[in-house]
């Protein structure tokens, strides 16, 4: 079973951005509290304060619903600027912001579990942080044809390089990575990365 968004014609009344952000909040409070397979539907919509056809009407299944509410709460932002340093700081902090929101930790460390037990759902988990990593390649691979970054960096390791303690420091510290944690990543990763500037 997919749980890609499924996309069609809307009619009638356009959707509220309000609606949309209390039903994302209710489901990532109902997936820490009691995890994926104590969360319902019906929950989600008593907690928003809402329909619960206005939530069927959105998302057709938990899984659709859960993943979406992932993205939600996970707003990275990757810019592409011609600036490395620039995009890839602007990457890290707003990761490091979205870690350390309410509830994110628990939210990841729930859906993480229910993925590798669900293939369907495990599929729509790696897609999610799939487009961002491609959308991060992308950037690199710019600054790569500049010749900015030295002979043999592998693209895949230095984002791993900088996303990987993000999520780790959010696993260990109650208030997630902070901005000046996320600059400091980005610079030491940098510094073992950039060409000198001869070859440039």
């Amino acid at each position: 079973m997919s749980v890609a968004k499924v996309e069609g014609p809307r009619r009638g009344r356009p959707r509220l951005e309000s609606t949309d952000q209390a039903i994302y909040a209710a489901a990532a409070e109902l997936i820490g509290e009691r995890g994926y397979d104590g969360f319902s539907m019906a929950a989600v919509a008593d907690r928003a304060g809402v329909a619960k056809t206005t939530v069927y009407r959105r998302w057709p299944t938990r899984s659709h619903l859960a993943l979406e509410t992932m993205t939600s709460v996970m707003r990275v932002s990757l810019l592409d600027s011609g600036d490395l340093r620039a995009d890839l700081l602007c990457f890290a902090r707003t990761l490091a912001a979205a870690l350390r929101q309410p509830g994110t930790r628990r939210l990841i460390a729930e859906l993480t579990l229910a993925s590798s037990q669900r293939p369907e759902l495990a599929g729509a988990f790696q897609r999610l942080f799939m487009q961002r990593r491609i959308d991060a390649q992308a950037t690199i691979d710019r600054a790569r044809s500049k010749g900015e970054l030295r002979g043999g960096v592998d693209r895949e390791l230095l984002i791993d390089q900088i996303a990987g303690p993000l999520y780790y420091r959010a696993l260990l510290a109650a208030d997630g990575p902070a901005d000046a944690y996320a600059a400091d990543l980005v610079d030491a990763v940098l510094e073992g990365a950039l060409a000198p500037r001869s070859d440039i």
